[in-house]
């Protein structure tokens, strides 16, 4: 018989790369995590994981398990989530999140939400970090999740996750070179966040610690536009890695290592702490359990996209 049990211990080795990360992910050993794989490959009589490399890789049948692992406990959830829906009366629930968590992991927290709170109507935003912040001050919002770059006494802070940024640019920006010194990056156009977020200011903070700075920039607020400067030639970027992993691999784009490497970004979600209740202790429980900033591209950023 298959087990909840088994099927998160290979969904999570899967989704975090490693059996050490995923026993980290579900609180148990490695062991643990290896028995129960087994014991799911010797239920099912076939491999999930080819072993026969130095790193284990997931088979094409596991990759098939992958998304009935992911159906079967995102349904788990739901059912989980569905003792704590009739706690809370019918409300509008107001929050913002950032362009990245809204091309990536927004999509789970909301069917959560839903799912489990059919009562409650969702209005999210989507602005830049230091616009959210604004909205939650004057009472626009009731949450947001951005970079933890806000501290301020009145808002509970609770973490997330880091987030990769690597420096990239397209081949025919920069063909030859795969590491500068970050002062060495002065000559060279930089497309930076705009200082409307918390991300360009503490990329600026990080940046003004080493005495750089960029003479010929280009500023913008939105990802997807940073990205498509970027792709088309016009300069060097720091982008979130891992969502763009797939233009990296198929040569759209190279990734330029600086020294010091740029910084992990890390994000958080802010309230108010003299609005908190019981209903945005749990919205914040779901956007730490779905916060998951790996997510892939919409298919507009695909290989098959052209200028």
């Amino acid at each position: 018989m298959i087990t909840i049990k088994q099927l998160e211990a290979f969904y999570w080795s899967t989704e975090l790369a490693g059996f050490e990360a995923a026993a980290e992910r579900l609180n148990t050993t490695q062991s643990a995590v290896s028995k129960r794989l087994q014991e799911l490959e010797g239920t099912l009589g076939f491999a999930l994981f080819d072993r026969s490399r130095r790193k284990a890789q997931v088979t094409p049948r596991g990759e098939e398990l992958r998304s009935l692992a992911w159906e079967m406990l995102s349904l788990r959830t739901r059912i989980m989530d569905m003792s704590k829906a009739a706690q809370f009366a019918p409300r509008t629930f107001r929050f913002g999140v950032t362009e990245l968590t809204a091309m990536t992991w927004l999509p789970s927290m909301v069917q959560r939400i839903r799912g489990s709170h059919p009562q409650v109507t969702l209005e999210p935003v989507v602005d830049t970090s230091v616009s959210l912040v604004n909205k939650l001050k004057a009472n626009e919002l009731d949450l947001v999740v951005v970079p933890d770059a806000f501290r301020e006494s009145h808002f509970e802070i609770v973490p997330l996750d880091s987030v990769e940024y690597s420096w990239v640019c397209s081949p025919s920006y920069l063909a030859d070179v795969e590491r500068l010194p970050l002062k060495a990056m002065a000559q060279y156009t930089i497309i930076e966040q705009s200082h409307a977020s918390g991300l360009g200011n503490m990329i600026g903070h990080w940046l003004n610690d080493h005495n750089v700075k960029f003479q010929n920039t280009l500023a913008s607020s939105n990802l997807t536009a940073s990205a498509s400067l970027t792709l088309s030639g016009v300069g060097i970027c720091y982008l979130p890695r891992r969502i763009f992993d797939d233009v990296i691999s198929l040569g759209q784009l190279r990734v330029i290592r600086s020294t010091p490497a740029i910084p992990r970004v890390p994000y958080v979600v802010l309230y108010e702490k003299s609005k908190a209740d019981d209903f945005l202790r749990f919205v914040t429980a779901v956007a730490t359990d779905t916060c998951d900033f790996t997510r892939t591209l919409p298919a507009y950023f695909s290989g098959r996209m052209t200028f």
